[in-house]
């Protein structure tokens, strides 16, 4: 289904369960929908905080891709399920749909909750007043009917001392005390900066600060950061994908000195750990992914035609240059 026919048919779903429902039951029983990637995750997280916060009792149920389990390690008062199916027989009182697809929306209409507050319909009202918001906003927006406008925005993802203790070892083992995390990767190739172009600021951070870097990613980036690292003068740095889960690696940006990286999932992780950092934006929305931690700074060029006509070989991320970049690095770590 085209994703604005379901952002409107979402909108009606919503006004017709909530005619007959009553936002102000007390909700004991809440299903999350969040059949997202990564960063996606990463900026909702203040919804399931905001919810526990004025529902305390109330257990919450999310539905979500496999990978994203892992932000809920630490919570106790959220339930994941990766597969719709295993709620499809349970009744909700409260239904959060931030990115559903035609199967929620019918189990919606079917199970009829006493309130339903969905994505689709703040994405449709800020089209047409205003314009898409900071994707963190806009969440929290879907929410606001029940817990207000004033909501503590923080999306700090929640870490154990294990979590801790595994990137204190691992920095110990290999004696680095301060340090860069770099990350070259993004789902899509139109979103990733040069590699030459990281060598060259690597070998900056390597000989203007002395500080050595630790570049990070999924699987699939492991090649990628080591074919990055032939380029590199130093061999003072580290390809450490695979040594940390997603909950270590955001442990692991808590006490970074600074992050820089393609907009991609770590990104936003980093973001989300407060760690200073310089995001490197491809094709994309002005401001709606953008990290909103105080001490970022964001990197990105558009196109007259608007990102949509933007492909690997136009992509505007080959706008932005190594000198731009540095001067982002000294006012961060200076």
């Amino acid at each position: 289904m085209n994703e604005k026919v379901l952002y409107f048919k979402s909108w009606l779903a919503s006004k017709y369960i909530n005619l007959l429902g009553n936002r102000d039951h007390t909700f004991n029983s809440i299903l999350i929908i969040k059949l997202d990637e990564i960063g996606d995750l990463v900026t909702a997280l203040p919804v399931f905080y905001a919810l526990h916060k004025h529902y305390p009792q109330a257990q919450q149920t999310l539905v979500c891709k496999s990978f994203n389990t892992v932000f809920f390690e630490h919570i106790d008062y959220v339930q994941c399920v990766t597969v719709f199916e295993k709620v499809k027989n349970n009744h909700y009182d409260l239904i959060v749909d931030l990115r559903g697809n035609k199967e929620t929306l019918s189990y919606a209409l079917g199970v009829k909750p006493k309130y339903r507050l969905d994505r689709g319909s703040i994405r449709l009202k800020n089209k047409f007043f205003g314009g898409q918001k900071n994707e963190i906003d806009t969440n929290l927006e879907v929410i606001a009917p029940l817990t207000g406008a004033n909501v503590d925005a923080s999306n700090s993802i929640i870490v154990s001392h294990k979590n801790r203790e595994t990137v204190t070892q691992y920095l110990s083992k290999h004696a680095v005390n301060k340090y860069i995390i770099i990350h070259l990767g993004a789902r899509d190739a139109a979103r990733r900066w040069p590699i030459d172009r990281f060598a060259a600021i690597i070998d900056y951070l390597n000989e203007a600060f002395a500080l050595p870097c630790l570049l990070v990613g999924g699987p699939e980036d492991y090649e990628l950061n080591q074919h990055c690292l032939s380029h590199v003068i130093s061999k003072k740095n580290f390809n450490v994908v695979g040594e940390f889960n997603l909950l270590e690696y955001a442990a692991l940006c808590q006490i970074s000195s600074l992050f820089i990286g393609n907009e991609s999932g770590p990104l936003h992780i980093a973001a989300a750990m407060n760690t200073p950092n310089i995001a490197l934006f491809g094709p994309g929305v002005k401001a709606v992914f953008y990290p909103k931690n105080k001490q970022s700074i964001v990197h990105h060029y558009f196109l007259s035609k608007g990102h949509k006509q933007q492909t690997i070989e136009n992509s505007t991320i080959f706008h932005i240059n190594v000198e731009e970049v540095k001067e982002s690095v000294n006012k961060l770590l200076k």
